[in-house]
């Protein structure tokens, strides 16, 4: 044999087949798992907002007494820029009912769907003292 040839050994080649295969094994599967994962970060993301407005809206009451209903323009805090702007590229966001606060005590469902998936959490007005409670039921 000539001592001046140069390159890999078969066995050599077939470890790091091996390796690479297990790499992909390990890695593809988180890869494909990101979309779900950004998918129910960006419906807490919109829900975060949408409660946070409600928040806002119901210490506006506490301190000046004014009325809302979280999603439409009767609040100081146009909530509609919320729950309507909230309807980005791939999200919609919809309401079972009325969302008046604090005087209607019934609780609403608000469906936030991230491209044709749904989620949704529950909100309550929890009366003039309490303030408004989500439920997020994802």
């Amino acid at each position: 044999m000539h001592k001046d040839r140069q390159g890999f050994t078969l066995i050599e080649l077939v470890m790091v087949i091996v390796i690479l295969g297990i790499l992909a094994a390990v890695a593809i599967p988180r890869f494909i798992d990101l979309q779900s994962e950004a998918k129910v970060s960006t419906a807490k993301g919109v829900a975060g907002a949408i409660s946070g407005a409600a928040n806002v809206l119901h210490a506006q009451f506490l301190l000046k007494g004014t009325s809302y209903t979280l999603g439409s323009t009767e609040g100081e805090i146009n909530t509609n820029m919320v729950l309507g702007a909230a309807n980005m590229a791939g999200v919609t966001v919809a309401v079972s009912n009325s969302l008046a606060a604090p005087d209607n005590l019934s609780p609403a469902i608000i469906t936030i769907t991230v491209k044709d998936t749904p989620y949704t959490m529950t909100y309550t007005s929890g009366g003039t003292g309490n303030g408004p409670r989500f439920k997020f039921n994802f």
